[in-house]
């Protein structure tokens, strides 16, 4: 052995570190390409994300079931659309500008539009984006309202019992041009109008139209309360008892008691602790020709108590159960609602000799929503009538 060679056990220790020393940059390679790959997976994820954030379409959609509608003249008939989306196009960034140029209008819990008229601000879900079209229901959460509506659509029908769903419109929503002058350049459509669009095969029932017409003539609601007023109800019960009266002929005599003119009061300011008053008195209460029927009433399966006809059932009342003897129709409602129900109670009542409501709870937490299809299943009701705030549609139920 030279002097210039290596012992053979040191030579054999060379060349294991010669093929070490490659072991960091196969290392390398495979944290790259692990990297990689989850980076794609993310990218994935976020652009999923993203679609699903992104504000459903308002174009109407084909449905695979074009003979499941219900009668569109009489349920659906058309409501005239704002002439530019200010939120949904290339104006979105310009729109947005505006509404934070008028942050003080925005200060309050409430908003003041034209003619003394008073909205809720964004304090109360998002209720004034809603009205402007500036929050409308995202591509996921429209097709969250869409899975729980079919879903109990198929189970009632699989029962045997229709569904109708009423939403009941918002105050901006039938009075447009009493928004604040400073919005007239960026509304846009509802999230009432994205499900509309997107379901023509739900059994949707769309007030908007009669009430909008009764307006020209009467308030249908008040300047300094965000429901309908009780005559404003009745406009409503009138168009909704007309779709149910046309789609199912077992129930065709049901509608509105005939009304010969209609009472005006001060009542029901949701805006007096802010100091908010009206130029005139504004509510309006319908009077009937004949005295409404009386009705028996069970709150939260409590003792039954006779009522007058005219009587409503709050929603602090509710669960309730009602039984009128004499009504149009000897036949049964299951009716699942909110405030907006409060006022149409009466009307119901006259038209149905039993009911049974309860709050859908859509705006609290899911746990404590009713399982519809169970309560039907339980007192196999002859319709299911689903009533729910227009500023509602941004809590999407889950499926129980």
């Amino acid at each position: 052995m030279s002097l210039r060679e290596l012992p053979p056990e040191q030579g054999v220790r060379r060349d294991r570190w010669r093929r070490l020393r490659y072991v960091p940059l196969a290392i390398l390679v495979v944290c790259s390409l692990v990297a990689a790959a989850v980076g794609y997976v993310v990218r994935l994820h976020l652009d999923e994300l993203a679609q699903a954030s992104r504000a459903a379409p308002l174009e109407p959609v084909a449905t695979a079931d074009p003979d499941n509608r219900l009668p569109e003249e009489e349920c659906t008939p058309a409501v005239e659309q704002p002439a530019d989306q200010a939120w949904t196009s290339e104006r979105s960034a310009a729109s947005e500008a505006v509404w934070a140029a008028h942050a003080a209008n925005l200060s309050q819990p409430y908003v003041v539009g034209r003619d003394d008229w008073v909205f809720w601000g964004d304090i109360q879900a998002q209720n004034f984006s809603q009205a402007l079209g500036r929050r409308v229901l995202t591509v996921s959460e429209a097709q969250a309202w869409r899975d729980y509506l079919l879903h109990l659509r198929d189970g009632l029908a699989d029962q045997g019992i229709p569904l109708y769903i009423v939403v009941a419109p918002a105050k901006w929503a039938v009075y447009p041009q009493e928004l604040p002058d400073w919005t007239d350049d960026i509304r846009g459509s509802s999230a009432l109008d994205q499900l509309l669009a997107a379901n023509p095969d739900l059994p949707f029932v769309d007030v908007r139209a009669p009430l909008r017409a009764a307006s020209a003539h009467t308030p249908t609601y008040s300047r300094l309360n965000s429901h309908w007023t009780d005559y404003g109800a009745a406009v409503a019960w009138g168009a909704i008892s007309s779709c149910i009266a046309t789609s199912d002929t077992g129930l065709s005599v049901i509608g509105l008691p005939e009304v010969a003119g209609v009472v005006t009061s001060g009542d029901n300011n949701e805006f007096a602790e802010w100091g908010r008053t009206s130029p005139e008195p504004d509510w309006t209460t319908p009077a009937f020709t004949d005295p409404l029927l009386p009705v028996v009433v069970s709150i939260d399966g409590g003792e039954a108590q006779t009522w007058s006809g005219d009587r409503r059932i709050g929603l602090g009342e509710l669960p309730a159960e009602t039984w009128t003897e004499g009504a149009q129709v000897d036949a049964s409602a299951l009716v699942v609602r909110d405030s907006f129900g409060v006022s149409l109670s009466p009307y119901i009542h006259q038209s149905f000799s039993h009911t049974w409501q309860v709050r859908h709870f859509y705006d609290y937490p899911p746990e404590q929503q009713p399982n519809i299809l169970k309560l039907a299943a339980q007192d196999r009701p002859d319709v299911v009538i689903l009533e729910i705030a227009q500023r509602h549609l941004i809590f999407p139920p889950p499926i129980p």
